[in-house]
């Protein structure tokens, strides 16, 4: 009778784990530089937050 106790509460608890995950949110997506001349050093920082309940990590930036 314990074993199906068990068995029951950890198939209910699986959809639980299931959403556990990181989720990333930008105060802001995109940014306009306006006009930059060939030889202007410029340099913007996107702030974002992770909103989820698992760890965060970036692998991989790119500019586009």
């Amino acid at each position: 009778m314990n074993k199906i106790i068990l068995i029951v509460v950890l198939l209910l608890s699986l959809p639980a784990l299931s959403y556990a995950a990181p989720a990333i949110h930008f105060n802001e997506v995109t940014h306009d530089f306006g006009k930059v001349g060939p030889d202007d050093r410029i340099e913007y920082f996107f702030e974002f937050n992770n909103t989820g309940n698992q760890t965060l990590i970036i692998e991989k930036v790119t500019a586009s």
